[in-house]
């Protein structure tokens, strides 16, 4: 079974054998006042972050899988019941079927799903009063779409001046579905025994991840690519849901290389991941057949736009596309040395256009985020995700967070 569909339009095309780098850079605020408490309930607590149209939601959970879906369903049921129904009809138009493409997937899938993300699927259908099949549908939209994506990981000479480690995940993604309408981060304090905190950095009812970062110092990063689409079948784990498990559970980037390398497969993907303890990114291309696992000595594709950089791994809009691979380079070696989340936020994600649904830069030493949604409809400002302002958020404080109790103050939520 094949259904995947291509979801982004890039703006300039894919196998441009040169390009011409003119500079671009984004001067809009970037917000680093810290969260607002609105809303607390007993496993839960709903802060914003951010200012106007540029406003995030983040959501605390705690508790079992269910508890935690619940909570999520509880403090965000406006947001999920209007994101399901936008989504899901976009996104099934976008792709000339109806639901039972989502639910082909989801049977294919289901066998590789653990128990626990199915029970925070429950809670969060029921805290929120809708149906869980409507809920699973919008969740398999990831799994069965293309995400044409750019990512980086740099430190040691590259990040010389701070000695950081630094990482990108950069989302370009079809925006008229609407998806950004609902920004959240969800923030996941699990039981004991049961993983680590960790963030899911994306939006209302989506339970699977495709950015995030762990209190293990552990971030993801994921393109989309087509190369070895004649052995794709969903007959395995969600990706989405393989990169959460790598957020919740593995504490090194050992673990999570394993995990990757083990795991059944689905569909022509690649990844990155960083770990702030040990101080570098690995790469990954990966199939249903293939695990190829690249360092910075021997990143490839080996090409004139894709040469090697010392303590660098980068990929720009999937594998050998030299219209971003060619500027990604240049840009990385412009500020070679002098690498950092508000260079790349200001110059290197708007000279290179991408992220155009969303961004997330993570430094993996101060454990700091810096990320941005592309525009909803009605909203001011830009429509690309890059070309926004940015929050930053201190992670280390999201993850220390205690769990509210009956005697906290409940504010009321506007």
């Amino acid at each position: 079974m094949s259904i995947r569909f291509l979801a982004c339009v890039l703006v300039v095309c894919l196998t441009a054998p040169c390009f011409a780098l003119k500079v671009v850079t984004n001067n809009s605020p970037i917000y680093d006042s810290p969260p607002k408490l609105v809303s607390e309930i007993s496993n839960g607590r709903l802060e914003t972050v951010g200012e106007g149209d540029d406003l995030i939601q983040i959501v605390h959970v705690w508790g079992t899988p269910y508890e935690r879906g619940y909570a999520q369903g509880t403090l965000l049921k406006k947001e999920i019941g209007t994101q399901l129904v936008r989504i899901g009809e976009a996104m099934v138009k976008e792709m000339g079927g109806d639901m039972s493409l989502l639910d082909q997937v989801w049977e294919s899938v289901k066998p590789h799903v653990a128990e626990y993300f199915l029970e925070e699927l429950r809670g969060v259908a029921d805290g929120a009063g809708l149906d869980l099949q409507a809920l699973i549908r919008s969740n398999m939209i990831g799994e069965a779409s293309e995400w044409h994506c750019s990512l980086f990981g740099a430190w040691g000479k590259a990040t010389q001046s701070s000695g950081h480690l630094l990482q990108l995940r950069s989302l370009d993604y079809a925006v008229n579905a609407g998806i950004q309408k609902y920004p959240v981060i969800t923030v996941h304090h699990p039981n004991a025994g049961e993983g680590h905190p960790f963030a899911n950095i994306g939006w209302a009812g989506v339970v699977g991840a495709v950015t995030g970062i762990s209190s293990e110092r552990l971030a993801i990063s994921e393109i989309g690519d087509d190369y070895d689409k004649a052995n794709d079948s969903f007959d395995g784990i969600p990706f989405t849901f393989l990169l959460r498990d790598i957020l919740q559970f593995d504490k090194s980037l050992e673990e999570a290389t394993d995990r990757i390398r083990n795991a059944k497969r689905t569909t022509s993907l690649m990844y990155a991941v960083g770990d702030g303890e040990l101080g570098r990114v690995r790469s990954f291309q990966t199939s249903r057949t293939l695990c190829n696992v690249f360092d910075p000595e021997n990143l490839e594709p080996l090409t004139e736009a894709h040469p090697r950089i010392d303590d660098i791994v980068y990929w720009g809009m999937s594998w050998n596309v030299p219209a971003f691979d060619g500027p990604l380079h240049e840009m990385l070696k412009k500020h070679y040395g002098s690498l950092s989340g508000e260079v790349t936020v200001r110059e290197i994600l708007p000279t290179v256009r991408t992220g155009n649904l969303q961004v997330a830069v993570y430094d993996l030493t101060d454990m700091v985020v810096w990320t941005a949604n592309a525009g909803a409809d009605g909203e001011a400002g830009p429509l690309n995700a890059y070309e926004r302002s940015f929050v930053k958020l201190d992670m280390k404080r999201l993850f220390s967070q205690e769990r509210p109790t009956p005697k906290q103050k409940t504010a009321d939520k506007n």
